[in-house]
């Protein structure tokens, strides 16, 4: 009897001991579940996107269906025969101008040489009756984003170009092709005259005449300025295409010299007409690389292809992290 006794009391023991594992195990099985449901709501979510069983996040999903806003209506840089523009379609003026000059296409070595000066700003080609072209729209960009000639009417802003036509006085296509509204910023009358006239017959006159070739990159710059201790960042805007007017503009120069070597000089200026008689040098606006790429938002040398010699007049400051 007392043996049947211990039998039992064993038995029930047990199996209260197994009631006990048992439902610290289900809780630990139901805490588990919880956590897990709880990260799932956190991780985002995976959809069959087709017979592939191909799994697509939501930025994949939307690029697939609807795409992603572009920044600008037409990214990729606008090519012509002889220069290439970045468009800003915000502020409908370029964001840069690239031009190549070489010597042959400026300058008559040879006597048999047939070619006819056709740059409108040239005397001789205003006498041989030359018009000068007009200016015309690039179809490329979307009508939302184009400037027009009537937006610099009843303004005091001259309308001034990037890409100078007097870079290409025997190329009547590529002279023409300078007077698109891609190539056309704001600028103050009195501004093309002084210091960066004198900038564009520097690289004209010495720097093509004296290298094997030149890369000279131009654009507007937009600079904040000082207002009673606030900085502010302000600009006028053009007519109903409302065309932004810079503050600054630039010019990065690539020497390529005969023996190979390339030298950089940079340079920026204010928007502004020079004072009468006064005496400006252009070393007055020799600027670092890197004050531009900060101004501008542009990398001029992103893939680093690129080792200069000497970097702004042989000064050697140090423009450029190459």
């Amino acid at each position: 009897m007392f043996r049947k006794l211990s039998y039992a009391a064993c038995a029930l023991a047990l199996d209260v001991k197994h009631r006990v594992n048992s439902q610290q195990d289900g809780g630990l099985l139901q805490e588990n579940a919880l956590s897990k449901l709880c990260l799932e709501k956190c991780l985002p979510k995976k959809v069959n996107a087709g017979p592939n069983d191909c799994q697509l996040y939501v930025g994949d999903r939307i690029k697939r269906a609807v795409g992603f806003p572009q920044l600008t209506a037409c990214c990729k840089p606008l090519r012509y025969k002889d220069f290439i523009i970045s468009y800003d379609t915000k502020n409908r003026i370029p964001n840069w101008v690239y031009e190549h000059l070489q010597y042959y296409k400026f300058y008559k070595d040879d006597p048999c040489d047939r070619r006819v000066n056709v740059c409108p700003y040239n005397e001789d080609s205003a006498n041989l009756g030359n018009e000068k072209p007009k200016f015309h729209p690039d179809c490329r960009i979307h009508g939302y984003h184009r400037a027009d000639v009537r937006d610099y009417c009843d303004t005091e802003y001259e309308l001034g170009l990037m890409a100078d036509p007097a870079n290409y006085p025997f190329d009547a296509e590529a002279c023409a092709e300078t007077q698109v509204m891609t190539n056309v910023v704001p600028i103050v009358p009195g501004f093309s005259c002084g210091p960066w006239f004198d900038l564009q017959c520097y690289i004209r006159e010495k720097l093509v005449r004296e290298n094997k070739s030149v890369y000279v990159c131009s654009g507007p710059l937009f600079l904040p300025s000082d207002n009673d201790g606030k900085v502010e960042m302000k600009f006028d805007v053009l007519g109903e295409g409302e065309v932004s007017v810079p503050t600054h503009f630039f010019k990065v120069i690539i020497i390529e010299t005969h023996d190979g070597n390339l030298e950089l000089e940079s340079y920026m200026m204010p928007n502004s007409k020079p004072e009468e008689g006064e005496e400006v040098k252009l070393d007055e606006f020799l600027t670092p690389l890197c004050q531009i790429e900060h101004a501008s938002g542009l990398i001029f040398f992103p893939e680093k292809k690129v080792c200069f010699t000497s970097n702004n007049k042989r000064r050697g400051a140090r423009l450029h992290a190459l």
